[in-house]
């Protein structure tokens, strides 16, 4: 009776050593180069169409937009939901301690005002974020991960703090200036080719004072390694084309990009995350069986990431729009604000806010929708000798 466990369990050891040796042979005849490609002359400006291999277009794919929350999360876009575990509590511990709300427990009764996810996907951070208490307004551009976003909505019982539209991160003109207390944009910069646009978009339809929160990825040898040749190519862990290293953004880039901007940022103040090893063994067993099949070595057994000190791989930050100027009586910015294209201001239903703010709704946007505007608007800044001075100092 004893030995037939201990035969099983020599069995699949030695099933599992026959399916590394043999993913092992096959992947490596087609090893990717550990050589990273020649970066863009400049990430921080407006890239060309057709300039990168990025395909942004599979994120509205049925078979692989179905994997958003899988519980498989080694599966595709399913991964996604390990950064949660890192960037959630990352991104709610800045919004409470610069936007002075109170800490509360999973109610998030003082967790007010409204926030706004640009490139929500399939909604894995703005539900996670709604179940703390949060008012979340979610735009993407594939039409199949708003489908899929608003499912998880109502899975998860934030149907109420939650609404997703069409859209865009170039074009918030949907949305008044001044609109949103907070803008979380999580895991989407490093798929953007106009990043000055995107940032420039974001910057308006916050309220002065209001806070970005962010995670994106770093452009070094690490990342090209562990996100591009192994994840990408080797292990397939996510869909072919979906991160191109040449677009991930250095963090002095992201703080250089945000103070030209009108944010106040400190790149110091960036952390790190990075995904832990799951302990689950049976798993793993599963994995190394299944990898002859597949043809590929065996999915490591990655589980949440956590948040670290080092930014080398993947990183969190957050910038906060340049609060009102003391000296001006009307209220404004110290910076010009864009205006909103005529036509695109929503109604109240289409934007998630809190119930004691649904009867103002947007109380800036009447003033925004008049065709004249008599204020005298302070002249913008001039950031060239700040971006040139910036350009020779920084740190690669």
């Amino acid at each position: 009776g004893i030995m037939l466990p201990r035969l099983a369990s020599a069995a699949l050891g030695g099933a599992a050593a026959r399916a590394v040796r043999g993913a092992l042979g096959s992947a490596a005849s087609r090893l990717p180069e550990l050589v990273p490609p020649v970066e863009f002359a400049s990430r921080i400006d407006t890239l060309p169409e057709g300039c990168s291999t990025i395909d942004n277009e599979v994120y509205d794919d049925a078979s692989v937009g179905s994997t958003w929350h899988d519980t498989d999360t080694n599966n595709q876009l399913a991964t996604l939901q390990l950064l949660n575990n890192a960037r959630i509590p990352y991104f709610d511990r800045i919004w409470r301690q610069q936007l002075n709300l109170a800490s509360t427990g999973g109610g998030g009764s003082g967790r007010t005002g409204a926030f706004l996810e640009v490139g929500c996907g399939g909604g894995v951070a703005s539900v996670a974020l709604a179940k703390l208490g949060y008012q979340m307004t979610g735009v993407d551009p594939a039409p199949h991960a708003l489908d899929q976003a608003r499912v998880h909505a109502r899975r998860n019982g934030v149907q109420d703090r939650t609404v997703f539209h069409h859209g865009s991160a170039y074009d918030l003109s949907s949305f008044p200036d001044d609109s949103f207390d907070g803008v979380v944009m999580a895991d989407v910069l490093e798929h953007l080719l106009d990043l000055p646009t995107a940032v420039s978009e974001v910057r308006r339809v916050l309220r002065p004072g209001g806070v970005l929160v962010f995670d994106t990825i770093n452009r070094t040898f690490k990342s090209y390694v562990l996100t591009i040749a192994i994840a990408q190519e080797m292990l397939k862990l996510v869909p072919p084309n979906v991160h191109d290293w040449r677009l991930y953004i250095k963090p002095h880039e992201m703080s250089f990009l945000l103070q030209a901007h009108g944010f106040l940022v400190d790149s110091t103040q960036f952390r790190g995350m990075a995904p832990r090893l799951s302990a689950d063994v049976p798993k793993l067993l599963r994995a190394l069986a299944a990898a002859p099949g597949r043809g590929q070595l065996p999915m490591p057994p990655l589980s949440d990431f956590v948040e670290i000190s080092s930014v080398e791989v993947n990183y969190l930050g957050w910038a906060q729009r340049a609060p009102t100027h003391p000296g001006r009586r009307d209220g404004s910015s110290h910076l010009p604000s864009h205006r909103p294209r005529a036509g695109g201001s929503l109604s109240t239903a289409e934007v998630a806010l809190p119930p004691s703010d649904a009867a103002s709704s947007h109380p800036k946007s009447s003033h925004h929708a008049g065709s004249g505007d008599s204020e005298p608007r302070e002249p913008q800044r001039n950031f060239a000798s700040e971006m040139r001075r910036m350009r020779r100092s920084a740190v690669v």
